[in-house]
């Protein structure tokens, strides 16, 4: 390892320990080791083609699409009907607007793909219904952001669009994958619930449950409940690829909101539009300076150093999943989640790969052990977004989200070594 990537770690580090926003650092870091590195100067013109060539990937497409599809059924109100679906399903349970928290955020994750957008737009619906019924508002905001990990686990979901195109791994398999992982994190989170609720005395909300309701509850529901089916299905059946099922989860969204239901006129477009925008733009710049890190690391041969260092030391699979499951958690301590994808995807895939472990299931690990970096103190962006929408100090949603990040662990190491929880589905649908 030569003193000028030595250099770019301790400026990458710095930054962020200083708080200073992650693409801003990342950008920084991988500038000065042209200027640092005599030899290096004359190639400044790569730090360019770098970062545009990190970006320019047509799978990558998918991520403004799947951004777009949230924001349009969040500007037409679908959250509210999926939150009453929820209330149908889980609501007359003691806790029952804790589950549905919960549920909630399972059922958006299978339309937007995103955390922070399921933060953003079912938060402050179900904080204050929350609220409103009994339950201590920091509460109802930890659960918020804990929840909400389940949404870029879950199909449609942008970081494991983003490992896709990192790794030549199927998109389509890392959708099945994720759908039990995901799916097992919401269990838990109201396995625990059900615990609380008898030690807290959580209150027990009345449902109407006749066939009536259920009839026009799921009715109203159901269009945001085909997305998903829409998306995996024509996936699946060949019809279209991930970027194409984007594409026609936009139309459809639009559609059913502006021209069939008509809950949303032009402004309300422009609002999903330019959200759309300003989230893709980070998430983009992310990509692009941080491929020209992974370009610098190539150069050093960190990976084929990493790789001689575990051939050489002779370690199991499974310990080694174990220490780079820790790795990733201490790094989601102060890096994000897409940031940890582009850096060490590409390094760790392989490794794994000729172990033994099939891409698809370390995929899925890795994604799920990068979601959980948004709800770890203290960088935890879901925390940060909990806290501002509910007006609560950030201190006190960590320490009551603190148990739902403990279960949130535990089905990680359970889906890590228990494979099958991964490669059911993928393995199924061949």
């Amino acid at each position: 390892m030569s003193s000028a990537l030595i250099a770019v770690l301790v400026i990458l580090i710095a930054m962020l320990v200083l708080g200073s926003p992650v693409v801003l650092a990342i950008a920084t870091a991988g500038i000065s080791y042209f200027l640092i590195k005599p030899d290096m100067l004359g190639s400044l013109t790569m730090y360019v083609h770098k970062f545009y060539t990190g970006m320019d990937s047509f799978v990558f497409l998918a991520i403004p699409l799947f951004i777009l599809v949230g924001e349009l059924l969040s500007q037409g109100k679908m959250m509210d009907q999926l939150v009453q679906f929820s209330q149908l399903i889980v609501g007359r349970f003691r806790g029952g607007l804790a589950h549905v928290n919960v549920f909630g955020s399972m059922l958006f994750g299978g339309v937007s793909g995103s955390g922070l957008a399921d933060v953003s737009a079912l938060g402050p619906i179900q904080v204050k219904m929350m609220h409103k019924a009994g339950y201590k508002k920091e509460f109802a905001a930890a659960l918020t952001a804990t929840s909400a990990i389940q949404g870029p686990i879950i199909p449609p979901s942008i970081p494991l669009v983003i490992f896709a195109g990192l790794t030549n791994v199927s998109v389509g398999a890392l959708f099945l994958g994720g759908i039990i992982p995901g799916i097992l994190i919401g269990l838990a989170q109201m396995i625990l619930i059900v615990i609380m609720a008898k030690r807290k005395g959580f209150p027990k909300e009345k449902q109407d449950f006749t066939l009536k309701n259920i009839i026009k509850v799921t009715s109203s529901a159901i269009t945001a409940l085909m997305l998903p089916v829409i998306i995996i299905g024509g996936i699946l059946g060949g019809f279209f690829t991930p970027t194409e099922a984007a594409a026609i989860a936009v139309a459809y969204a639009f559609i059913i909101n502006a021209v069939t239901m008509k809950k949303i006129d032009l402004r309300a477009t422009m609002r999903a539009l330019n959200n759309t925008i300003r989230l893709s733009a980070s998430i983009y710049l992310i990509i692009g300076f941080t491929s020209v890190i992974s370009y610098i690391l190539a150069i050093e041969r960190i990976p084929s150093l990493i790789n001689d260092l575990v051939v050489a030391s002779n370690v199991s699979p499974y310990l080694l999943l174990f220490i780079v499951n820790i790795f990733f958690l201490l790094n989601g301590m102060w890096i994000s989640d897409v940031a940890q994808l582009l850096l060490f995807a590409p390094i760790f895939t392989p490794i794994f790969a000729g172990m033994g472990v099939d891409p698809v299931h370390f995929g899925v690990v890795m994604v799920v052990n990068v979601m959980i970096s948004m709800i770890t103190p203290p960088y935890g962006m879901a925390l940060y977004l909990a806290a501002a929408i509910s007006d609560s100090k950030l201190s006190t949603i960590v320490k009551e989200a603190f148990p739902f990040l403990l279960v949130s662990i535990a089905v990680l190491f359970l889906i890590t070594y228990v494979p099958s929880l991964v490669m059911f589905l993928p393995n199924l649908f061949n």
